[in-house]
């Protein structure tokens, strides 16, 4: 087991800051954001995709 020493801890958490720091953006709505999903899509955007695709599959089922 390795210890760390504060320096790393610093530079972890800086690294953790400069990453919360990185606005990207959504290819769905255009908004920044910290956090991108899969095709490079914000949580709401995913969310409205997966709603569609539920649709879909429920209209293929009946």
């Amino acid at each position: 087991m390795q210890l760390s020493t504060v320096t790393d801890l610093n530079e972890q958490d800086a690294e953790v800051n400069r990453a919360h720091d990185r606005k990207l953006s959504c290819k769905g709505c255009g908004r920044t954001t910290t956090h991108l999903f899969q095709y490079d899509l914000c949580r709401d955007c995913l969310n409205q995709t997966f709603r569609r695709l539920i649709k879909v599959i429920d209209s293929v089922r009946k």
